[in-house]
C-alpha cells in the first residue's frame, strides 16, 4: 500500500509540475517598445537673439491617446501591433519630440502654464490627426502617415494655421523598417 501511495504522490506531483511549466512559457512575443528621436536643428542655429518662450499644447483624435504603434486598413479598420508600443501615450510623446526639436534650434525655450509676458509668449497648439501604419488589402505595411493639425502664434502676432501631413513608404513588414518610416515622418514634420 506505501508504494501504491508513494506512485500516486509521485503523479500527481509531475502532473502538477507540469501544468505549472505553462504559466512561466508563452507563444506570445514579449512586448518592445521603439525609440523616436527630435530632429536635429542644431544645424539651422545662426541666432544671437535670446530664445523666444514657448507654450506647446498637443492633442489627439479619438484613437490616437495609446502607447500602442497603430494600424490602419483600407477598409478603415484601426488596430494595433500587437507587441510594439511607443515609450509614453502619443500626446506626451509628440509634445516631447516638439519641444526638444524646438530648444534645439536655438529659437525657442519651452515652458509649462504661461510663465512669462504674453507680448513675447509663443503659443503652438497641435493636433495629431493621423500617426498610423497604413496596410494595404492583403495586410502588408505599405506606408506610414503622420498628420497635424493646429496654430502657432507669438505675442499679438497673427495666427499660422499648421497643417501638416507626410507619407513615407515602407517595404517590408520588420517592425525596425516601420519605426524608421516613423522617424523619417517625423522628422519631416
Amino acid at each position: 500500500m506505501n508504494i501504491l501511495r508513494k506512485v500516486i504522490v509521485i503523479t500527481l506531483c509531475s502532473l502538477f509540475l507540469s501544468a505549472c511549466g505553462g504559466l512561466t512559457s508563452s507563444n506570445t512575443p514579449a512586448n518592445q517598445t521603439w525609440w523616436l528621436t527630435p530632429y536635429d536643428a542644431t544645424a539651422h542655429k545662426v541666432t544671437s537673439e535670446a530664445p523666444s518662450p514657448v507654450v506647446i499644447v498637443v492633442s489627439v483624435v479619438p484613437g490616437l491617446d495609446t502607447n500602442r504603434i497603430l494600424t490602419l486598413s483600407d477598409d478603415a479598420q484601426l488596430n494595433r501591433y500587437e507587441s510594439a508600443r511607443w515609450p509614453e501615450n502619443l500626446p506626451e510623446l509628440f509634445q516631447s519630440l516638439v519641444g526638444r526639436t524646438l530648444e534645439s534650434s536655438g529659437h525657442f525655450e519651452v515652458v509649462t502654464g504661461r510663465a512669462g509676458s504674453d507680448s513675447v509668449m509663443c503659443d503652438l497648439q497641435l493636433e495629431v490627426t493621423g500617426f498610423f501604419a497604413e496596410l494595404a488589402n492583403d495586410g502588408k505595411t505599405t506606408g506610414v502617415r503622420v498628420a497635424v493639425d493646429g496654430r502657432f502664434q507669438c505675442g499679438s502676432g497673427d495666427v499660422v494655421p499648421v497643417r501638416l501631413s507626410v507619407w513615407e513608404a515602407v517595404s517590408d513588414d520588420r517592425m525596425s523598417l516601420i519605426v524608421a518610416a516613423f522617424q523619417r515622418a517625423v522628422d519631416e514634420i
